[in-house]
């Protein structure tokens, strides 16, 4: 058990999604280094001291790798939606966990930190469904908190073939938390996409 940096009735599962395809990065962003560290353990220390179970969300050809480097379970998207983007990576989560919150977070955001992470939880009220940091005038909803409760949503959603995480914001109560009031450092937002990007 994974232990809380924040004092709340509330609990939340961390999911880390690494279920991508990495097409334009040439091969799984998981994997790929920051400072010695592959990038999704990185993710899972910017969630682990806030969460009460973790999980990595991830694809068949991914799973022997990860089961070598971490003892954090992996899952599999649901088989029904497998293959349909983030929204079916958090209704895998929601299947499994028992939690209130499940927290994505993505593989490739190595300057990520357990600072902000705390602190966007710190939001979390069952008042609203999600709570989603607005960076400007651009949502972040890959590092973001749902509500248990949002899990029928997403697989109605799913199962009208929508994959856009945009369609179930447009859906739900959200409340959305200004990137400044999170962190200092623009850059913890950054994600690594292409093999420029994570040379540069």
């Amino acid at each position: 058990m994974f232990g809380r940096g924040i004092a709340m009735k509330r609990t939340i599962a961390g999911a880390v999604l690494a279920g991508g395809q990495s097409r334009r990065f040439g091969r799984p962003k998981a994997f790929a280094l920051h400072q010695g560290a592959p990038f999704f353990t990185l993710s899972v220390a910017a969630l682990a001291p806030i969460v009460d179970e973790l999980y990595i969300i991830s694809h068949p050809s991914l799973v022997d790798e990860f089961r070598r480097q971490t003892d954090i379970p992996v899952l599999l998207d649901m088989e029904r939606y497998r293959g349909c983007g983030p929204l079916a990576g958090i209704y895998t989560a929601m299947e499994w966990s028992q939690s209130d919150w499940v927290f994505v977070l993505p593989c490739d955001m190595p300057y990520m930190r357990k600072e902000v992470t705390e602190r966007l939880a710190a939001y979390a009220d069952s008042a609203f469904d999600a709570i989603v940091p607005l960076h400007g005038d651009r949502t972040e909803p890959l590092v973001a908190l749902y509500h248990q409760r949002l899990g029928s949503v997403i697989a109605e959603l799913l199962d009208a073939g929508e994959r856009r995480m945009t369609a179930l914001l447009d859906r739900v109560r959200v409340r959305y938390v200004d990137t400044n009031d999170l962190a200092q450092e623009q850059k913890v937002w950054r994600n690594v996409n292409t093999q420029q990007e994570y040379e540069s």
